[in-house]
């Protein structure tokens, strides 16, 4: 009998420590849904200029979206200006870093607290003193590890890294099947490390593809995290620029539109994972 009482007490103790753990991973196993469909796109480096120029296309889409900037010492009083109209519209301004290295092997050659001192803490100062305190900070080059995303949480609420449909290493070229790419999709409480598609004509995007992205956010009741560099208001000519073209935004947010997809920012994003 004394067994039995004694197995019976190391079951409900192993029952609780399972109802406990899944509770603390919540976020992880039952996925909650976003309070509405979405759309999260995010444009990373200093195209300040073509940035601004896309405001009347933000503006017909009701869409905001987030800038992550680098190097913003570099900025001319111009450019911090079009940056402030862009915030006045909605849009959020992010951190990408002071000197846009790769974290990797930047770290490797120095240490995580240069690192700390010299892209992060140099680009919040620079940041800070025109006024801004981002909220969400995006890896450049999409360089990133898990212990260095352990430190930026103590000045980022939300960190986002690049996912890739296609990827050259060398001689080899490794490509993804588009309904394969799950990443991509924020849901509440998952994770504050993120990871967004790329939309430059270098991923080689088609207009199908991103309509099954689009499709699969509005099904699953997520938002799809999109991102690219320099606008291309030409098509174009070699496939090695690197940026997006316009026309392939535009699509993105005409169909956003009409699967009922709204936009969210990358901060906003970040509120949806609860303390």
């Amino acid at each position: 009998m004394i067994f039995i009482r004694q197995k019976r007490g190391i079951i409900a103790i192993l029952v609780a420590l399972i109802l406990s753990s899944l509770y603390v991973f919540r976020g992880y196993i039952f996925l909650e849904n976003m309070p509405k469909a979405g759309i999260a796109l995010s444009f990373d480096d200093r195209y300040i200029k073509e940035w601004y120029q896309l405001r009347p296309l933000f503006k017909k889409y009701n869409a905001h979206v987030t800038f992550y900037l680098t190097q913003p010492d570099s900025l001319s009083t111009e450019e911090w200006n079009m940056l402030r109209i862009l915030a006045q519209d909605g849009h959020e301004i992010g951190c990408h870093g002071a000197i846009h290295t790769q974290s990797i092997p930047f770290v490797w050659r120095n240490s995580i607290q240069e690192y700390l001192d010299i892209e992060i803490h140099q680009a919040l100062k620079t940041m800070q003193s025109h006024g801004y305190i981002p909220h969400t900070f995006a890896h450049p080059g999409g360089s990133q590890f898990w212990w260095l995303d352990q430190k930026l949480y103590q000045y980022f609420d939300l960190l986002r890294d690049v996912s890739l449909k296609k990827r050259k290493l060398g001689n080899w070229v490794f490509e993804r099947n588009i309904n394969e790419i799950n990443e991509i999709y924020f849901r509440p409480n998952q994770s504050k490390s993120v990871s967004a598609l790329m939309i430059d004509i270098g991923n080689e995007l088609s207009e199908k593809e991103i309509t099954k992205v689009l499709i699969k956010a509005r099904n699953t009741q997520s938002a799809v995290m999109l991102f690219g560099h320099k606008p291309l208001f030409q098509s174009a000519k070699t496939g090695q620029e690197y940026g997006f073209e316009v026309e392939f935004l535009t699509y993105i947010l005409s169909e956003s539109a009409k699967l009922g997809l709204i936009t969210y920012t990358m901060a906003e994003l970040s509120q949806f994972n609860k303390p």
